[in-house]
Protein backbone atom coordinates (compact mmCIF):
# COMPACT_ATOMS: atom_id res chain seq x y z
CA UNK A 1 0.00 0.00 0.00
CA UNK A 2 1.45 3.63 -0.85
CA UNK A 3 2.03 5.89 1.96
CA UNK A 4 4.11 8.90 2.59
CA UNK A 5 6.22 6.63 4.52
CA UNK A 6 6.83 4.47 1.95
CA UNK A 7 7.32 7.18 -0.16
CA UNK A 8 10.26 8.68 2.12
CA UNK A 9 11.91 4.78 2.53
CA UNK A 10 12.07 5.02 -1.52
CA UNK A 11 14.07 8.66 -1.50
CA UNK A 12 11.06 10.71 -2.57
CA UNK A 13 10.05 13.98 -1.05
CA UNK A 14 6.16 13.69 -0.98
CA UNK A 15 5.93 17.49 0.25
CA UNK A 16 5.96 19.37 -3.28
CA UNK A 17 4.02 16.72 -4.91
CA UNK A 18 1.37 16.90 -1.92
CA UNK A 19 1.25 20.36 -2.07
CA UNK A 20 0.86 20.74 -6.13
CA UNK A 21 -2.22 18.24 -5.40
CA UNK A 22 -4.02 20.73 -2.65
CA UNK A 23 -2.64 18.76 0.52
CA UNK A 24 -5.18 15.85 -0.89
CA UNK A 25 -3.36 12.62 0.05
CA UNK A 26 -5.71 10.84 -1.67
CA UNK A 27 -5.44 12.71 -5.03
CA UNK A 28 -2.06 12.31 -4.72
CA UNK A 29 -1.95 8.87 -4.88
CA UNK A 30 -4.63 8.52 -7.73
CA UNK A 31 -2.29 10.47 -9.64
CA UNK A 32 0.69 8.62 -8.49
CA UNK A 33 -0.78 5.99 -9.69
CA UNK A 34 -1.86 6.83 -12.88
CA UNK A 35 1.28 8.45 -13.41
CA UNK A 36 3.50 4.96 -12.86
CA UNK A 37 1.12 2.84 -14.77
CA UNK A 38 1.80 5.17 -17.76
CA UNK A 39 2.02 3.03 -20.83
CA UNK A 40 5.31 5.39 -21.64
CA UNK A 41 7.78 3.28 -19.26
CA UNK A 42 6.96 0.21 -21.47
CA UNK A 43 7.75 2.04 -24.77
CA UNK A 44 10.66 3.75 -23.52
CA UNK A 45 12.38 0.84 -22.33
CA UNK A 46 11.77 -1.18 -25.86
CA UNK A 47 12.82 2.13 -27.43
CA UNK A 48 15.81 2.21 -25.56
CA UNK A 49 16.72 -1.21 -26.37
CA UNK A 50 16.41 -1.24 -29.72
CA UNK A 51 18.26 1.88 -29.82
CA UNK A 52 15.48 4.12 -31.31
CA UNK A 53 16.19 6.95 -29.52
CA UNK A 54 13.10 9.34 -31.50
CA UNK A 55 11.14 7.21 -29.89
CA UNK A 56 13.01 7.14 -27.04
CA UNK A 57 12.81 10.88 -26.51
CA UNK A 58 9.56 11.12 -27.17
CA UNK A 59 8.42 8.96 -24.45
CA UNK A 60 11.00 10.13 -21.95
CA UNK A 61 9.57 13.53 -22.42
CA UNK A 62 6.22 12.65 -21.70
CA UNK A 63 7.19 10.65 -18.79
CA UNK A 64 9.36 13.59 -17.39
CA UNK A 65 6.45 16.18 -17.09
CA UNK A 66 4.19 13.92 -15.88
CA UNK A 67 6.82 12.65 -13.15
CA UNK A 68 7.87 16.09 -12.89
CA UNK A 69 4.36 17.83 -12.12
CA UNK A 70 4.28 15.09 -8.84
CA UNK A 71 7.56 16.28 -7.43
CA UNK A 72 8.73 12.24 -7.90
CA UNK A 73 12.13 13.49 -7.63
CA UNK A 74 14.59 9.86 -7.61
CA UNK A 75 12.60 9.43 -10.75
CA UNK A 76 12.45 12.67 -12.90
CA UNK A 77 15.99 13.88 -12.14
CA UNK A 78 17.56 10.71 -14.31
CA UNK A 79 14.80 11.14 -16.42
CA UNK A 80 15.43 14.89 -17.36
CA UNK A 81 18.93 14.27 -18.25
CA UNK A 82 18.20 10.90 -19.75
CA UNK A 83 15.54 13.41 -21.87
CA UNK A 84 18.38 16.07 -22.92
CA UNK A 85 20.68 13.27 -23.83
CA UNK A 86 18.00 11.57 -26.16
CA UNK A 87 17.14 15.37 -27.51
CA UNK A 88 21.15 15.85 -28.19
CA UNK A 89 21.02 11.99 -29.60
CA UNK A 90 24.12 11.36 -27.81
CA UNK A 91 25.34 7.57 -27.81
CA UNK A 92 25.15 6.40 -24.88
CA UNK A 93 24.57 2.68 -22.63
CA UNK A 94 20.49 4.19 -22.02
CA UNK A 95 19.25 1.04 -20.84
CA UNK A 96 21.60 0.66 -17.93
CA UNK A 97 20.50 4.38 -17.38
CA UNK A 98 17.48 3.43 -17.42
CA UNK A 99 17.58 0.45 -14.97
CA UNK A 100 17.39 2.47 -11.62
CA UNK A 101 14.40 4.78 -12.91
CA UNK A 102 12.32 1.89 -13.94
CA UNK A 103 13.25 0.24 -10.38
CA UNK A 104 11.81 2.97 -8.34
CA UNK A 105 8.53 3.05 -10.66
CA UNK A 106 8.31 -0.98 -10.31
CA UNK A 107 8.55 -0.49 -6.47
CA UNK A 108 5.87 2.48 -6.43
CA UNK A 109 4.05 0.30 -9.03
CA UNK A 110 3.70 -2.19 -6.79
CA UNK A 111 3.15 -0.29 -3.68
CA UNK A 112 -0.04 1.60 -5.50
CA UNK A 113 -1.62 -2.44 -6.49
CA UNK A 114 -1.26 -3.77 -2.81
Amino acid sequence: MLTLDKMKELGIDPTEGLTRCMNNEVFFFKMITMAVSNDYFETLGESLKKNDLDNAFEAAHALKGVIGNLALQPIYEPLAEMTELLRAKKELDYVSMYRPIKEIRDQLLALTQS
